[in-house]
């Protein structure tokens, strides 16, 4: 699309030599958040860990059965292309949490599966009571309506220089916000652990906050 040479917009500029080419911008902020995102190592992680729930699931169909009759509701299907996935795979792990606890505590109990599907259930079920997990589920949940938000305004068919300055300005007032509500978000994450789950090693407070802080 972009060569300089042979790309879509040379072959347009030869035509009309005063057209510019200019880089869709949704395109950008999802090139963007994708590379904010990978530097971290714990995010990097998270966001491996998330994308696992939806391929637990889309590799059988006996399994999706027990997630449509426990949970109700479908994962959103993986792709490392585009950002959205992670937006909806956030908010769908986030507002079903329990009942995905649930579901494979009983693909776990079912006596049904095999024991490869038995083992990934269970790290599954741990992981969603992970406080690093549960910490980053929450962090994100609170950012991506605002990355959405500026994602579909970026993408409309008519946009101007000054209305993307003010979304950005915008965007960047909203995450400062979220920065300035990490100390109370890191305690929120701690609460509301439906059963008791093994000692692991964790991050700190003060690593929670200091990882939240560099992503956001």
């Amino acid at each position: 699309m972009r060569g300089a040479t042979a790309g879509v917009q040379k072959k347009i500029q030869d035509v009309y030599p005063n057209a510019h080419y200019i880089h869709c911008y949704a395109h950008q902020l999802n090139l963007i958040m994708q590379q904010a995102t990978s530097h971290i190592t714990k995010v990097r992680i998270f966001f491996s860990n998330l994308s696992g729930f939806s391929s637990f699931f889309s590799r059988s169909s006996k399994r999706t059965s027990v997630l449509d009759k426990v949970v109700a509701h479908r994962l959103p299907a993986s792709s490392n292309v585009r950002w959205n996935f992670h937006s909806r795979a956030i908010n769908t792990v986030f507002e079903h949490r329990e009942d995905l606890i649930r579901c494979f505590e009983s693909i776990q109990d079912s006596g049904d599966f095999d024991p490869i599907t038995v083992r990934e259930a269970g790290a599954f079920a741990m992981l969603l009571e992970d406080q690093d997990f549960k910490f980053f589920l929450q962090l994100f949940h609170h950012i991506m309506p605002h990355v959405d938000l500026l994602y579909a305004k970026l993408q409309k068919k008519v946009i101007d220089s000054v209305c993307i300055q003010e979304s950005i300005q915008q965007f960047q007032q909203d995450i400062q916000k979220i920065r300035n509500s990490l100390h109370s978000m890191v305690g929120q994450s701690s609460v509301g652990s439906s059963q008791p789950v093994k000692k692991r090693r964790t991050l700190s407070v003060e690593d929670h906050e200091r990882i939240a802080a560099e992503a956001s």
